[in-house]
């Protein structure tokens, strides 16, 4: 390389590093008066900590030990300061008013994109958003979920089925890893719901290299390899474009899906063979095909993205609600004596107004462990985040408000803002009755979906929480009726890999696993 290319890399390299840490010294002159907490590492950031940890508890004690609903945390590798706020007029002011202001960040939006496709979660913009919103939304309405309340019954119990005889061949009780089979259950519905499609109860070849391929992004994923994976593509987002192994096992799932059950779903439709429904899902996906509206990938995509958001989400909570059954056997006989004085299969409405007890578990469930832990955005834009809980300033000045920068990493940290103790009293213990008494102030909590954000809010808000809370009664009630659920022990922390994750303490390296010992009833 002669003397001029040397100087115009190093001129490049150099450019580099100043543009790096002159975007860090305006946010931090932002962020001035926002509290830190300290012991950061000086490669790490707070953002190890963050990881070592159950998901969402670094958090919480930072914001106990500083007092405040908005902290700043050192990011990895010389990034910026992540700010992460749980104040809920700021929440607010992202999810509702300002939400297409604040996009994926760069690292969140290509593993979007590897995992699930081009789809409903990766897409920004108003006017995109909208447009792929409209088009599936009516295919999760309540007519259509009540249309399929036989084939969800169905699903449940199939399951309840192989799980019963699993038993049998075990003497009729044996520690399993209750995640692996509700998801088979998940995966069985969103394929007959939304596709016409049978998974074979979640264990044909199919449903085995699709749930194959999940867990092993899921494994890559809470490692420590997947750690350095994520710091890495947030401060170089170059690497998106490597051939890294923590990037290829999350496209598997996406391709996966594409090669096998999509392109089959397709044919079997072009066929006339599909056996689906007017509205469902797939239907309306092919006819917006078919009229120019949507190109084939996008198509694929939304299969994609439908059969994984529409099944591991729920699995994961379903999987959690047993758990804490098991934890916790007074709630588990007074819900199975519920659900037992109810004969028959109670319909869709039914399940939402005629089983309190039931209703008040899944918003247990589903505040203490939401399936999406934290949100990472990134301000498109200069602007200043609102606060209803003010910050003291470094000059003992009080602060209603947060100027940030364009570019500004912000993390919503919904399983803390779930289990804020300034809110909910005994916030990290499981109590259902909770929901039976009456609720915080509106003022204190969050605006989404039962004063939690589980589900998100505002425009961008899970489009399919009617869809996930409705297979989720289902399942449960179905199992509950059929097998008595015990702890086994085991102390499990919460990570994430796309997803909340339990893992075993101690057992990190086996990858995400729940176990409970199940039992005829």
């Amino acid at each position: 390389m002669n003397v001029e290319l040397w100087f115009t890399a190093g001129g490049a390299v150099l450019a580099a590093f100043i543009c790096l840490f002159e975007g860090r010294r305006r946010s931090q002159k932002l962020l001035n008066d926002v509290p830190m907490p300290g012991g950061a590492s000086l490669l790490w950031g707070h953002e190890k900590t963050v990881f070592q940890m159950s998901v969402g508890e670094a958090y919480a004690q930072w914001m106990d030990q500083l007092h405040s609903q908005a902290i700043k945390i050192r990011g990895a590798l010389f990034k910026p300061d992540i700010l992460v706020v749980a104040d809920p007029l700021a929440v607010t002011h992202i999810m509702q008013r300002h939400v297409y202001d604040y996009p994926h960040s760069d690292v969140v939006r290509p593993r979007i994109a590897r995992l699930l496709g081009k789809s409903l979660g990766w897409v920004e913009g108003e006017t995109e958003h909208k447009r792929m919103r409209n088009l599936v939304a009516p295919s999760l309405a309540p007519d259509a979920l009540r249309r399929g309340t036989s084939d969800t019954y169905g699903a449940a119990e199939r399951l309840a089925d192989n799980l019963e005889a699993h038993l049998s061949e075990q003497g009729g009780s044996t520690l399993v890893s209750i995640v692996d089979w509700v998801n088979q259950a998940t995966l069985e519905v969103i394929g007959r719901l939304g596709f016409g499609h049978d998974f074979g109860g979640g264990r044909n070849g199919d449903a085995r290299k699709i749930l194959g391929a999940w867990r092993a992004m899921a494994a890559m994923g809470v490692s420590q390899m997947g750690f350095l994976a994520v710091m890495m593509l947030r401060r170089f987002p170059i690497f998106n474009r490597l051939p890294l192994k923590a990037l290829r096992v999350q496209g598997d799932v996406r391709k996966t899906i594409h090669d096998g059950v999509a392109k089959e779903l397709l044919r079997r439709h072009a066929n006339a063979d599909s056996g689906v429904k007017e509205n469902d899902l797939l239907t309306r996906l092919v006819s917006a095909h078919a009229a120019g509206s949507i190109a084939r990938d996008e198509l694929m995509d939304h299969i994609s993205m439908f059969i994984m958001a529409g099944s591991e989400t729920t699995a994961q909570s379903l999987a959690y609600a047993i758990w804490e059954l098991a934890l916790n056997p007074h709630v588990q006989t007074r819900l199975r004596e519920e659900v037992m004085a109810y004969r028959g299969s109670p319909s869709y409405d039914d399940l939402h107004t005629q089983l309190p007890y039931l209703d008040a578990v899944t918003r247990e469930v589903l505040r203490l462990h939401p399936a999406a832990p934290y949100m990472e955005r990134v301000s498109s834009k200069e602007d200043v985040l609102p606060l209803r809980h003010p910050l003291i300033g470094k000059q003992g000045q009080e602060l209603s408000s947060i100027p940030i920068t364009a570019g500004q990493t912000v993390i919503i940290p919904i399983q803390t803002i779930n289990r804020m103790s300034s809110v909910w009293g005994d916030a990290k213990k499981f109590r259902p009755d909770r929901w039976l008494d009456e609720l915080p102030p509106k003022d204190l909590c969050s605006t989404g979906w039962s004063r939690i954000l589980t589900f998100s809010d505002g425009p961008r808000n899970c489009i399919g929480y009617k869809f996930a809370i409705f297979q989720f009664k289902v399942i449960l009630l179905t199992l509950v009726r059929r097998f008595e659920f015990e702890d086994t022990g085991a102390v499990i922390i919460d990570k994430v890999a796309s997803s909340l994750q339990p893992v075993v303490q101690g057992q990190e390296e086996m990858g995400p696993r729940l176990p409970v010992r199940v039992s005829l009833y």
